[in-house]
């Protein structure tokens, strides 16, 4: 199979290849056809609340991979579009299934418009629960979904929060590096406006601090950290730290006393 390359800041260098390393898998045969009749296949689903629901049906190549959607309107037998894969020969529908129950497609609205929008898994890590999807936007306007390059670059393991209308996401790396991220739909784009997270790694001659445990939000339209603390021992990575509250985090700084 083909190994899928990451780009990695310095601080996640040794996370993204460790992620990279847990993704070889044996090669596989081609699915057995009766394996993949039963595979759930085809999603039916409103795209919005009242309305007849639609029909996604996955598509298969001969290799047993995923290559699209065929979405069909209500009542009708003609596929209205049919949406392409973004993830390649990842892994074919046998090395998914055997991953994971979860569905191969989820809807929900990310865009929080009304409308349901889908989630495509290509890649599914189990040993860190790690979930990667093409995200697909429903437009109202036209009546067809459309890939959404943005919300498929951030699609790990993602969640929708209507309630105040953000996204999340969740990753884990392997020997405990973490990272939590909050989207908010700004200006038509999913933009990052808070974010936890736990990186480096242990055995560093030069930094015996390991890793490195970091809250930032958006303040002024730029990402500031609101709380950096160096995590020196194993046992310290289990008693983080809350982040300062969106009050606390937003407040000015009081000048430095005159010496």
């Amino acid at each position: 199979m083909q190994l899928r390359i990451f780009s990695c800041t310095a601080g996640l260098a040794l996370p993204c290849v460790l992620f990279a390393c847990g993704q070889q898998h044996p090669i596989q045969s081609s699915p057995d056809p009766s394996h993949v009749a039963d595979a759930g296949l085809e999603f039916t689903f409103p795209l919005h609340p009242g309305q007849a629901p639609h029909r996604l049906k996955l598509e298969l190549n001969a290799n047993g991979y995923v290559k699209g959607i065929e979405v069909f309107a209500p009542g009708k037998s003609t596929p209205l579009q049919t949406l392409a894969t973004c993830g390649g020969t990842d892994e074919t529908l046998d090395d998914l299934t055997h991953d994971t129950d979860e569905p191969l497609l989820k809807h929900a609205d990310l865009n929080f418009d009304g409308f349901e929008d889908i989630q495509l898994m290509y890649m599914y890590v189990p040993h860190l629960g790690k979930r990667l999807d093409c995200v697909y936007l429903f437009d109202p306007k036209t009546g067809t979904f459309a890939y959404s390059k943005a919300l498929t670059g951030i699609g790990v393991s993602i969640e929708a929060h209507p309630g105040d209308q953000t996204l999340t996401t969740h990753e884990d790396w392997m020997f405990g590096p973490w990272q939590d991220s909050t989207y908010r739909w700004i200006g038509g784009k999913p933009v990052l406006v808070e974010q936890v997270s736990l990186l480096g790694s242990w055995g560093q001659s030069d930094n015996p601090c390991g890793f490195t445990y970091t809250c930032s939000k958006r303040i002024g339209g730029k990402m500031v950290d609101t709380l950096t603390k160096k995590i020196c021992k194993p046992e310290e990575m289990d008693d983080l730290p809350k982040c300062p509250s969106a009050s606390a985090a937003g407040a000015p700084q009081a000048p430095p006393k005159a010496r």
